[in-house]
């Protein structure tokens, strides 16, 4: 699996496992909350965006194999829909940022994790739903292997 992609599936075990907000759908790829049925509210999805990477040293020595760090940014997306729209994602926010920063190396899968932004996604103000962004940059390391 690839390290972004497993990264990823990390953080979308840990809010499937999270108890504190009942979520009726988490998902790794987007969802439109227009096909939403109105039980699956609250409903997240998860996606990787923009991604810094350098070149830290030089794994085992040889340029062959250089040892890179990587800041990546993950979005996860709330949709919450229903009454009382802006508590509700109040409570979804904290809940999902008690749930990822409980293990801030993701189990030893990453360097550090942090939640850096809250962003309000405007999709119509008649819509049924709100919906907003939390941007969290992962910081890891990995080594670029040459396939022989």
């Amino acid at each position: 699996m690839a390290r972004r992609e497993e990264i990823t599936s990390k953080i979308v075990e840990l809010l499937k496992a999270q108890r504190s907000v009942r979520f009726g759908k988490v998902e790794r790829d987007p969802v439109d909350p227009t096909e939403l049925a109105k039980t699956a509210f609250p409903a997240l999805y998860v996606e990787t965006t923009d991604e810094d990477i350098e070149d830290i040293g030089m794994g085992g020595g040889t340029t062959n194999n250089p040892l890179r760090m990587g800041s990546m940014e993950v979005a996860v997306v709330l949709l919450i829909g229903g009454k009382e729209r802006d508590t509700q994602k109040n409570i979804a926010i904290e809940a999902t940022e008690n749930t990822i920063m409980s293990d801030r190396t993701l189990e030893g899968t990453v360097e550090d994790i942090r939640l850096t932004r809250v962003e309000a996604v405007v999709i119509g103000e008649s819509a049924p739903f709100t919906t907003c962004r939390m941007i969290f940059t992962v910081e890891y390391c990995y080594t670029i292997t040459k396939e022989e």
